[in-house]
């Protein structure tokens, strides 16, 4: 599920990269700041009166001292600024990619809590912001707050033994399409008693095209939908 749904996001971002850019604020300390858990590419990193810090390359970092605190490189899922010992609160643009889906049970919950199953990320604020359904009562809750200990802040009442499920965070339209392309991929597996068929790629390309065309309108009128439809290149 989470391959299907990394790959139409890769679809979307090749077409929309502007849907998937947002703001948030990076703390530095001691000149080094973790990334959001979301983020895929850094677009422009501002300091706390708004002056943009630059990206460099880690080969042109400083070494014994001095460096300049408007530069910064990256490295893993931190950045730091090539001068020693800036503590500062700044703000990050950035390309998001989609967080990885989890369903499951929960292990505990109460009033305003959940505890996601063991399958769930161990990452501290990983789901933040993201939208969760509780199968079992027909709910929807927003994760607020989310710990390394696997307890989601929710605005209802959860309880033990409650089927949940993370929603997605692509647009809607494509929400059917991802377990879509997963069965077809399973199908490819060779150990797979059906194959895929022809008439299930056609389909599934048509209803890719077909939510493309219907987002594209809807989000980005001045786009030529023509052009991006027909060099679209199929998936298989």
């Amino acid at each position: 599920i989470n391959n299907a749904q990394n790959h139409l996001w890769s679809i979307l971002f090749e077409q929309f990269p502007e849907y998937f850019m947002k703001s948030a604020s990076i703390a530095f300390t001691s000149s080094v700041a973790t990334l959001p858990s979301d983020c895929f590419k850094i677009k422009e990193i501002s300091d706390s009166d708004g002056y943009p810090i630059s990206p460099m390359g880690i080969d042109q970092r400083h070494i014994t001292s001095g460096g300049s605190r408007y530069g910064y490189y990256r490295y893993g899922n931190t950045v730091r600024i090539d001068q020693d010992s800036v503590s500062d609160t700044g703000t990050i643009w950035y390309y998001w990619q989609c967080r990885e889906l989890d369903t499951g049970m929960t292990s505990a919950g109460g009033a305003l809590s959940a505890t996601l199953a063991t399958t769930s990320k161990a990452i501290v604020d990983y789901y933040n912001g993201m939208m969760i359904e509780n199968v079992t009562d027909s709910t929807v809750d927003t994760i607020t707050d989310y710990s390394a200990a696997r307890v989601a802040v929710v605005s209802n009442t959860w309880a033990a033994s409650k089927y949940y499920g993370i929603i997605s965070e692509l647009p809607t339209i494509f929400h059917p399409l991802i377990p879509d392309y997963a069965i077809l991929q399973l199908k490819k597996n060779p150990k797979s008693p059906v194959s895929v068929t022809v008439a299930d790629v056609q389909l599934f390309d048509q209803m890719l095209r077909s939510a493309m065309k219907s987002f594209a309108g809807t989000f980005n009128g001045d786009r030529y939908l023509g052009d991006m439809i027909e060099t679209f290149e199929p998936v298989f």
